[in-house]
């Protein structure tokens, strides 16, 4: 079992949100912010996949696809020869979790003990 998230409150989530939208450039001027919601790594094994997280059965916005699929090219450009880039990868959520629909793993149906091995690294 991994350790404990340790994250501050949700409220200072939004706050550093909230204030990139009113102090940093409008996105009609070409500039967009998305975060990534994991970064996965085996420093042993030294491999490394980044995985967005959503619910719902939503999917990434067409700008925040491009970005994944530009760090997806970039990053299998110049990564660390001893190193494994393992992809970008989507999981998406039928509803919120295991416990209540279905998971899917970059579009195809994933039980929960496949995703753990896919994502174990």
């Amino acid at each position: 079992m991994t350790r404990k998230e340790k994250t501050a409150s949700r409220e200072h989530d939004l706050y550093f949100s909230n204030w990139i939208r009113e102090k940093l450039p409008d996105s009609n001027t070409g500039y967009r912010c998305y975060d990534v919601d994991f970064v996965l790594w085996n420093k042993h094994l030294k491999k490394i996949m980044f995985v967005e997280l959503k619910s719902y059965n939503s999917k990434p916005r067409p700008d925040q696809y491009l970005m994944f699929t530009f760090l997806n090219r970039w990053i299998l450009k110049g990564i660390d020869k001893d190193w494994s880039y393992c992809g970008y990868h989507l999981i998406q959520f039928e509803n919120t979790s295991f416990e209540d629909g279905k998971c899917f793993l970059d579009g195809n149906e994933i039980l929960e003990d496949d995703l753990i091995n896919f994502l174990s690294l």
